[in-house]
């Protein structure tokens, strides 16, 4: 036997060796990575099934709350057509403190719902990325083990196996390495998609955490506002029957003087601007605060002085001090600051159209100024016992009132 053949036959027989171990040890590896991975999404599987749950216990409360907040409202509604008596206003203003700190409670539920669902959305994430690490790994080998036996002709392989059977097995498992390969590189190809949607949940998330939160800082002010707005009535009346009459009477007086005060004013002003309102164009409303919840409809029947005059105006939800801006362009043909009673500014416009501002804390402009649409003209009000309020509000908000040809109308009807 020649040296050259027996050199051969050596280097054949460490190729089976080598080729065996390899395929044995692949085998090995990529087994204890997919157990070491199933230990690892089993773990966080339970982390994200105990989130999951506390997700659904804080919905279950929030939708309790909601029922209550419900009930709380029917009960105002009810309370505002009966008899209006200093225990009726008693409760309603007691209830509307209920309403608020309901309200507090379903956000801070919310949030923390919230915070929950951003814990999960990450956990997934988490998950994905080891399911895309495991399967980097998984198809390196596969490279690395087609690469080895891609070396070898078919007379070498044929060589190394101990029959023919062989030989077209070891075929077969190449071709099953490629196919396997496949099925893990479309895997990843899923699980980043995966990862691409839920990092697209989690900013979506995050966005509207810091809107709960700016919602919870505001409904806490609206909580203080209610409470200052219950104490200040209770000092006003002395928990008296006779004194809660006297001071719907005397807002019924306030009230009378300012509109017949603005309806004067409006005439006898528009037959001066008459000439400069000719050369405005049409008349377009925006809302004069952020579109915001309408506490007292037009002619609202619900409406706490419904019994002394009609609510010739819309309410609009605004916390104290926030900035009006003019609903439309024309002239300030009234700024009324009448300390700590009624103030409002009045704003002439054209095509025979005009609008009041009611409870204004702050005024920015005076009599006769030219104001563009969206200009800001004042600071709203409402607080009881603040500058511009009057003799007695239900709570910061903006008094807002359209009139056309000298006559008051719906202003839902004209704004966006």
């Amino acid at each position: 036997m020649s040296k050259q053949f027996k050199f051969s036959l050596f280097v054949l027989c460490f190729l089976f060796l080598f080729l065996r171990s390899t395929v044995f040890v692949f085998s090995e590896k990529i087994k204890s990575n997919n157990k070491l991975s199933v230990i690892q999404n089993k773990n966080k599987n339970i982390e994200i099934f105990e989130i999951e749950k506390e997700i659904k216990d804080k919905m279950e409360r929030i939708k309790e709350l909601e029922k209550q907040d419900e009930i709380y409202k029917r009960n105002i509604e009810i309370k505002k057509v009966q008899q209006m008596t200093l225990n009726n206003e008693l409760d309603i203003l007691g209830t509307k403190i209920d309403v608020v700190s309901n309200a507090i409670e379903r956000t801070e539920l919310k949030i923390k719902q919230v915070n929950l669902e951003i814990q999960d959305a990450e956990l997934k994430i988490l998950r994905q990325e080891a399911r895309i690490e495991e399967a980097k790994e998984n198809v390196g080998e596969f490279i690395r083990i087609i690469y080895h036996l891609d070396q070898k002709n078919p007379l070498e392989i044929l060589l190394l196996n101990n029959s023919i059977s062989d030989y077209f097995n070891q075929i077969k498992f190449v071709k099953n390495l490629e196919y396997q390969m496949q099925k893990v590189l479309d895997k990843l190809q899923i699980d980043r998609q995966i990862i691409k949607e839920e990092k697209k949940i989690l900013e979506e998330q995050e966005l509207k955490l810091e809107n709960l939160k700016k919602d919870h800082k505001e409904k806490q002010i609206d909580l203080e506002e209610q409470e200052e707005n219950k104490n200040f009535f209770l000092k006003e009346t002395k928990n008296s029957e006779s004194k809660f009459q006297e001071l719907l009477l005397a807002v019924k007086k306030e009230q009378e003087q300012a509109n017949a005060e603005i309806i004067s004013l409006e005439k006898e002003l528009r037959e001066k601007l008459k000439k400069e309102l000719e050369k405005e164009k049409e008349t377009i409303f925006i809302w004069p605060v952020p579109k915001n919840t309408i506490t007292a409809e037009f002619n609202d029947p619900t409406y706490i002085f419904r019994k002394y005059f009609s609510h010739n105006a819309i309410d609009i939800r605004a916390g104290q001090s926030t900035p009006i801006v003019a609903a439309a362009s024309g002239y300030i043909g009234k700024v009324k600051n009448a300390g700590m009673k009624y103030s409002y500014i009045l704003i002439i416009h054209n095509n025979g159209f005009s609008t009041v501002y009611g409870h204004t804390s702050k005024s920015y402009v005076k009599d006769g100024d030219y104001v563009n649409q969206g200009q800001i003209i004042g600071l709203s009000g409402g607080m009881p016992g603040t500058p511009g309020a009057g003799r007695y509000s239900t709570g910061p908000h903006l008094h807002f009132e359209i009139h056309l040809n000298g006559n008051v109308v719906n202003p839902t009807k004209y704004l966006p």
